[in-house]
């Protein structure tokens, strides 16, 4: 059986098609705002000694704020205790020539992201960090 349009029908036909345009738009507009970014800014800051090449204490301080979907944000901040945990310890393994300059803080502020979301995957099955956000970094030397 094959469905013919006749000239008579085609402006019927128009308006089924678009209404089955705009049946499907809200549930676009619900997967975009599901898509939200949100913040989370890790309070206090961040200060940790970090490995050295000679016997002195090198220091790292950080603001860190993470990136996440709003419906995400909530498994993050009920987790802050091992999120904190993870960054620590990843910071405190980090090198002298994995934290000076531009571009080594960029990966390392990607595998911060990582490290991150490995503890979480492992303690909730979910990976929600987008991304770590450095909002300052110094470093002792």
């Amino acid at each position: 059986m094959s469905l013919k349009i006749s000239s008579n029908n085609k402006p019927l036909a128009r308006s089924l098609l678009l209404l089955g345009l705009f049946i499907g738009f809200p549930l676009h507009a619900e997967e975009e705002a599901s898509a939200i970014p949100a913040y989370i800014e890790l309070k206090p800051d961040f200060v940790v000694n970090h490995q050295a090449n000679d016997t002195s204490l090198k220091y790292i301080k950080t603001s860190i704020s993470i990136r996440t979907q709003e419906s995400q944000k909530a498994l993050i901040e009920a987790n802050i205790p091992l999120v904190r945990d993870a960054l620590v310890m990843f910071l405190s393994a980090r090198t002298k020539e994995q934290v000076s300059g531009a571009i080594a803080r960029e990966k390392t502020r990607e595998e911060a992201a990582a490290a991150v979301n490995s503890a979480l995957e492992e303690e909730t099955g979910r990976a929600p960090v987008q991304d770590i956000l450095f909002t300052s970094f110094v470093t002792q030397q």
